[in-house]
C-alpha cells in the first residue's frame, strides 16, 4: 500500500493545495491550462514516488508496468477525465455540483488504486506511511473539505466560494478540531468536544456568518478523518 498512499498524496496536494484559483481558471478555457494541471500531477507523484519508478508495479499478462509507465497512464487517464468533465459542463450543459465533483474524485482515486501494487484483502489497507497518512489527512481536512462544503453549500443554498478570510478562518477551525485526535489516551474527547463547542458560538454569534450545513459537514467530515488520523499515528482508536 505504499505506493497507493503516495500516489494518494500527490493527488491530493496537486488536484487541491497546488490547484489554485488561476489554474483551475486555465484548465476549464485552453487545453494547455489542462495539461499545466495534469503535469503538476506527474511532477508530485514522480518527486513522492521516485525510489518505486524503475519497479514493476501492475503485470498484465506477460506484460510488466513499472512506475514510469504507470504514471504516464494517470497522466493520459487524468487528462480525459478531466477534460470529459469540463466538456460535459461547457458543452452538454451538464451541472458542475457535488455530484459531478465527487465522481470526478472517485474517478481518479480508482485509476489511482489500479495502476499501483495493492494486496486484498490486506490489514494495512487503512494504514500508510505514518507521515504520508498523516498529509494525506491533513489535506482532505483542509483544501478537500472546503470544497467538498462549497458544492454542497451552492447545490443546497446557492452560496458562491467562501471569501479569503472565510475559508482560512474555517480551515484554522478544522485543523484545530483535527489536531485533538492527536492526543494521547481520551483526553481528546473532551477537547474536541469544546472546540465544536466553541465553533457552533461561532455561528450563533455569527461572527462568522455559518450556515448549518456548513458546520455539520466540517464537523462531520473532520471528525471521521480525525478518527482516522488516529488509527494511522496510533494503530488503534
Amino acid at each position: 500500500m505504499i505506493i497507493f498512499w503516495r500516489l494518494l498524496l500527490a493527488h491530493l496536494l496537486a488536484d487541491f493545495t497546488l490547484q489554485f484559483d488561476v489554474v483551475n481558471r486555465l484548465k476549464r478555457n485552453h487545453l494547455w491550462g489542462m495539461l499545466l494541471h495534469c503535469l503538476t500531477h506527474l511532477a508530485v507523484a514522480a518527486a513522492l514516488l521516485w525510489p518505486y519508478l524503475p519497479q514493476t508495479w501492475v503485470t498484465l499478462g506477460p506484460v510488466g508496468i513499472n512506475g514510469w509507465w504507470a504514471l504516464a497512464i494517470m497522466l493520459a487517464l487524468h487528462f480525459a477525465v478531466d477534460q470529459l468533465r469540463v466538456y460535459s459542463m461547457r458543452t452538454m450543459g451538464y451541472h458542475d455540483g457535488t455530484v459531478s465533483f465527487l465522481a470526478d474524485q472517485l474517478l481518479h482515486v480508482y485509476v489511482l488504486f489500479m495502476i499501483s501494487p495493492v494486496a486484498i484483502p490486506s490489514r494495512d489497507m487503512l494504514l500508510a506511511e505514518k507521515w504520508i497518512g498523516i498529509a494525506c489527512m491533513l489535506v482532505l481536512v483542509t483544501h478537500f473539505t472546503t470544497v467538498l462544503v462549497y458544492f454542497v453549500e451552492k447545490d443546497l443554498l446557492g452560496k458562491a466560494f467562501p471569501r479569503f478570510d472565510e475559508k482560512y478562518f474555517l480551515i484554522f477551525e478544522r485543523v484545530v478540531l483535527w489536531a485533538f485526535f492527536f492526543v494521547g489516551g481520551y483526553w481528546w474527547v473532551p477537547f474536541a468536544l469544546a472546540w465544536v463547542i466553541q465553533i457552533i458560538y461561532v455561528k450563533k454569534k455569527r461572527i462568522i456568518d455559518l450556515s448549518p450545513v456548513n458546520v455539520a459537514l466540517s464537523v462531520g467530515v473532520t471528525a471521521a478523518l480525525g478518527l482516522w488520523t488516529r488509527y494511522i499515528y496510533y494503530g488503534a482508536l
